[in-house]
Parts: C-alpha cells; sequence; structure tokens
C-alpha cells in the first residue's frame, strides 16, 4: 500500500500507526498543516502543506497522483481539508479511510472507509446484519485500557494552544472548531467545579426516578461543536433539538411520564443547559416534569428507562445494549429498522418501538469485527494495540471481507433529504 496521512488524532497514535506500516514495507507519507500536527508527527516521512485551503484540492489529487497514492487515512470525516482530499480520493479511486472514538466505547476505535454516519458504509438492514455475523463471536466488552484524564487533556491543549499562540508559522490553516480554544479551555474551569456540586444530587435524581414507578424518558445531550451534529443532523444548535423534543413530550407523552434531560459528560459549559432546559420546559407547560441530570449513573438510567431520544449519540447504542426503545433524530449507523424506533417522534412517547435484542447483538458483532479495533489513543499499551488490529485491519481489506461494507453510503438519500450536505458523494 502507498498511504498518504492527513490530519490526526491530537496524540502519537497517527505516528506510531504510520512506523508501523513502514517496518511492514508499505510506504507512507504525511501532511502536516500546522504547529499541533508537527508537535506529535515530524520525520523524514512528514511535509508540510502551507498554502490556502481554495488550493489544497487541486494540489493533494497532484500529489496523489504523482506518488501512486492507494490509501488516504485522517481522523475526523468531516474536517475540511479532509472532505476536499476525500473528493479527489474519488476521482482517483484512492480509498479513503477514517478513524474516530469507537461507538463501542471506551477501549474501541473505529475505523471506516469514507467517514461516519450519513457516509458509512455500514449496511442499514438487519437482515443483512444478521446474515454477516452467523460465525462472528461476541466481543469482550472488558475494559483493558485507561489513561489517567490530565494525559488526554494535557495532549489536547498542547496541540490547540500551540496552533493558537504560533498562528504565524501557519497563517492560511483553517481550524474547523465551533469555539476559539482558549475560550473553551477557560470555561472548563469552571464546568469542572459545577461538575463536582453536582454529583451528589446527579445520585440523588438517579435514585429517586429508580424508585418511581412512573415512567420516564431520556433525552441525551450532545456537545455543540461535535462534528456528528453539525454534518450529521439538520440542527445547527442543540437548543432547537431540546426545544423540538421537549415540544413533543408536551404534546404526545403520557400525562403520568416524566423527561430527565442528561448533559453530555464533557460540556464544555459555555451554554448554561440547566437554564435553557428550564427555561424551554416552562415554555412548553411541563417544569415540573422535566428533570435536569449533570452526572448520574447512565446505565442505571437506560436500565429502567421507557425510552431514549439521541441526535446520533453513543449513547443511543448503549440504550440498545440495554434493551431500551431508541429514537434518533439524526443520521446514525444504528439507526435500522428493527433496532430503533422509525415512527415519528411523536409517537415514541406513547408506542416506543423496542429493539430486536438478537439484531442488537448481532450488531454489536459485525461493528466490533468490521469497523473497530481494540484499543485507544493515548495509554501506551492501548495505542499498540490499536496500531496493530488498525494493520491488520487495513492489510484485510478492511469491511470488505466481513460482508459490511454498501458500495455507496446507505444512508445518504435520508441525509439529502434532511438538506444535510453529503459531499464527496452529492
Amino acid at each position: 500500500m502507498r498511504i498518504l496521512f492527513l490530519q490526526g488524532h491530537p496524540s502519537f497514535f497517527a505516528r506510531d500507526l504510520g512506523r508501523a506500516l513502514m517496518a511492514r514495507g508499505h510506504h507512507v507519507q504525511r501532511i502536516n498543516f500546522c504547529v499541533g500536527d508537527w508537535l506529535f508527527w515530524r520525520g523524514p516521512e512528514c511535509s508540510f502543506f502551507r498554502g490556502s485551503l481554495t488550493r489544497w484540492e487541486v494540489e493533494v489529487e497532484a500529489l496523489m497522483r504523482r506518488e501512486a497514492i492507494t490509501h488516504l487515512v485522517y481522523f475526523a470525516d468531516r474536517h475540511p481539508y479532509h472532505l476536499a482530499a476525500q473528493r479527489a480520493a474519488q476521482r482517483l479511486g484512492v480509498i479513503s479511510v477514517s478513524h474516530e472514538f469507537g461507538y463501542l466505547r471506551p477501549d474501541w476505535i473505529l475505523v471506516e472507509e469514507g467517514g461516519q454516519s450519513a457516509f458509512s458504509h455500514f449496511p442499514d438492514q438487519l437482515a443483512v446484519i444478521l446474515a454477516a455475523t452467523t460465525a462472528l463471536p461476541p466481543p469482550d466488552m472488558t475494559r483493558l485500557y485507561i489513561h489517567p484524564f490530565w494525559q488526554e487533556a494535557l495532549q489536547e491543549v498542547a496541540y490547540n494552544l500551540g496552533n493558537f499562540l504560533l498562528w504565524p508559522l501557519h497563517p492560511r490553516f483553517v481550524a474547523d472548531r465551533a469555539h476559539v480554544p482558549l475560550l473553551e479551555y477557560l470555561a472548563y474551569l469552571p464546568r469542572q467545579w459545577r461538575g463536582r456540586r453536582a454529583a451528589a444530587p446527579a445520585r440523588a435524581l438517579v435514585a429517586a426516578r429508580l424508585a418511581d414507578d412512573a415512567p420516564f424518558f431520556l433525552l441525551a445531550l450532545q456537545m455543540q461543536g461535535d462534528y456528528q451534529i453539525r454534518h450529521n443532523s439538520r440542527y445547527r444548535d442543540m437548543r432547537d433539538f431540546v426545544r423540538e423534543v421537549l415540544g413533543s413530550f408536551a404534546k404526545h407523552a403520557p400525562g403520568t411520564a416524566r423527561l430527565v434531560v442528561k448533559l453530555h459528560p464533557m460540556d464544555n459549559g459555555l451554554t448554561n443547559w440547566a437554564r435553557v432546559v428550564r427555561t424551554e420546559a416552562a415554555a412548553a407547560g411541563i417544569g415540573a416534569r422535566v428533570d435536569f441530570l449533570d452526572g448520574g449513573d447512565l446505565a442505571a438510567l437506560l436500565g429502567r428507562a421507557a425510552g431514549c431520544v439521541v441526535v446520533n449519540s453513543t449513547v443511543g447504542l448503549h440504550a440498545l445494549q440495554a434493551a431500551c426503545p431508541v429514537k434518533c433524530m439524526g443520521i446514525a449507523s444504528f439507526d435500522i429498522a428493527g433496532l430503533t424506533h422509525q415512527g415519528p417522534l411523536d409517537s415514541f412517547w406513547s408506542a416506543p418501538e423496542r429493539p430486536d435484542c438478537e439484531g442488537v447483538a448481532a450488531l454489536v458483532r459485525l461493528m466490533a469485527a468490521a469497523v473497530h479495533v481494540r484499543g485507544e489513543f493515548f495509554s501506551p499499551q492501548g495505542r499498540a494495540a490499536a496500531v496493530n488490529g488498525f494493520v491488520r485491519l487495513l492489510e484485510a481489506g478492511l469491511a470488505r471481507p466481513f460482508g459490511a461494507f454498501t458500495p455507496v453510503p446507505p444512508r445518504l438519500k435520508r441525509a439529502q433529504a434532511e438538506g444535510i450536505s453529503t459531499e464527496p458523494w452529492d
């Protein structure tokens, strides 16, 4: 293989992966765009792109043609540089390979051709998934790799602050972030303090919901800057999602039902979601029936909830594994007839479709085998395991040998119907 690496996760994972591939005789090149890229991978196989984003697609296509590149590897499939490179790769027949935090996290890294969600080639028909998993064993979901949070935070800060402070070294680089890194990091300080204060009330709220006979539904918030919100849903702002779900719940949920709105554990605190939820619940006339939860035991909630509403969060996949009905409001690889609620949101509150347990088990088996590798980005042991798995999967042909590859991503039509850009497929 002749592999071109673009931007990776802010860790040494991409560097280790590239060097492992070189050790096995594959040709590897890496393009750095900014100081943060250089911090985590530098060497003779690396070069800098200092031109403008408008020139990037032409130049990367020329490079791939000149170097006879067979594979393009990147982290975050919707990043503007990666999207432009995908368009060029598609014209040349180069296989694009995206990696991300796994759907089955923690301890798993996602490896998919093209991208995730709307751009995933993973099958969307339960019969296909069941047929492909007859000989696959269930994956071991025991957590093996743990790293201290400070290590993750330090590498993330080093990457982004390096770019922020040394921007004159790459003035044309376009950082595709929803928030200015420095502002986001400063916001995390009071957010961490509030999170610690909220721990005890969160435990009490979870205990109260579990002890109450009244049914409750869970609404899982996602982070505003998440690519899955910005590029795999019709929501430009999570407030719109909250408003829509609360409005539907007010009109169509049984009068005895409650709604628990759970904050994302890594929320940056730039939006006061507790206030947003209180305001929207009061406007919908259901203030007394809506709880806001910062923390708490998610597994315990999913085991008891009458249903879970997500945009496309992996919380939905965890809910399916807990036999909890799920309604997806965005594009998700696990949003499949027979597993998730396929009717409108308004019908979910009174008649949620329950997941087929055999189908969920088959989905997890195929996802683990075909589009995941075991490991993580941070701890040396977890990184080494993930690198070895990535190399094996890449050399074997990714998801194709498992029967888990659909030539045209099967969720594109739905994305287009919802007004979502489907580059490079549109």
